[in-house]
């Protein structure tokens, strides 16, 4: 097979620089753990981290701003297409989107602060707006779907392209892990209205004070009722309506019950596995830019 230019222009970088894979909590929908992470390296990937820490800075940055807000009615920015439909279609609503970077864009800052600013930064993710996402920020290289990772991994068997060798560290389970960074119940954020159930809002936020949405075409009426109900202080919207689980970057054709099923598994999995047991203690680090600006 043959990859387009700007896949070719990755298996190039992943040979000349040193890369990190920030790999989207949607990725058990096509890919197995921890077997995805051993194809990872082997493609000449140097650091793997999950998205999931970044989706704990944010739950924080959130219960911070709803606990100091509590007349403010505000809008989820971790979907890229919802921000730009509020942008654009809705202006009079903008002052709303919450001034907290996507999961992307905040991993993407801290790891390139944490093993330094000569890494290159891959993001792997089922979300073609992920892709103008990544162009607009300053920190993200290279954005790629499920469906373009399978392809280079294609590329290199069908090719006979040389692996990597590698070594990773094992734990006492005798596991293979990621590189740190770890949340476990953030595993949830690519399933509808992830946020307001992981961010932890019971003691600020009343159920009838948030209003999830799934979907573009849902979208409209859900602002017709965050205008009229001031009660509603919370819109957690994706664009999908089958979430960030079912999009065209997305290999497998299971149902959306069945790729739900197997996100919330993983996390299941990784609460009762021995690797889990020492997660890299959270410390919020306050010189992180966490801002869209």
């Amino acid at each position: 097979m043959e990859l387009n230019s700007d896949l070719l222009n990755l298996v190039n970088v992943l040979k000349s620089e040193k890369t990190v894979c920030l790999l989207a909590p949607s990725f058990p929908v096509d890919f197995q753990f921890p077997e995805i992470l051993k194809k990872l390296k082997q493609i000449w990937f140097e650091k793997i981290v999950e998205l999931t820490y970044a989706a704990k800075i944010i739950n924080l940055n959130y219960h911070k701003i709803f606990e100091e807000n509590p007349d403010k009615q505000f809008i989820c920015t971790n979907c890229p297409t919802i921000v730009k439909l509020i942008e654009n279609k809705y202006p009079q609503h903008k002052d709303k989107l919450i001034n907290i970077a996507s999961p992307m864009v905040i991993m993407s800052r801290f790891v390139k602060k944490e093993f330094g600013e000569d890494y290159k930064i891959i993001f792997v993710w089922p979300c073609l707006a992920k892709k103008l996402e990544a162009k607009e920020s300053w920190t993200v290289d290279f954005a790629i779907t499920f469906k373009e990772l399978q392809e280079i991994f294609d590329y290199y068997k069908e090719n006979n392209l040389p692996y990597k060798e590698f070594k990773f560290d094992v734990t006492e389970s005798g596991d293979i892990d990621f590189d740190k960074f770890y949340n476990d119940y953030t595993k949830v954020y690519p399933l509808s209205g992830a946020v307001a159930q992981t961010m932890h809002a019971k003691d600020i936020l009343k159920e009838d004070q948030i209003l999830i949405v799934d979907g573009i075409l849902w979208m409209e009426e859900a602002m017709k009722k965050f205008e009229y109900d001031t009660n509603i202080k919370f819109l957690d919207a994706l664009s999908c309506i089958w979430w960030c689980i079912w999009w065209p970057g997305v290999i497998s054709k299971d149902s959306v019950e069945m790729k739900e099923k197997k996100v919330r598994e993983y996390k299941e999995y990784c609460k009762k596995d021995k690797i889990w047991n020492k997660l890299w203690k959270f410390e919020f680090s306050e010189w992180l830019n966490v801002s869209r600006k």
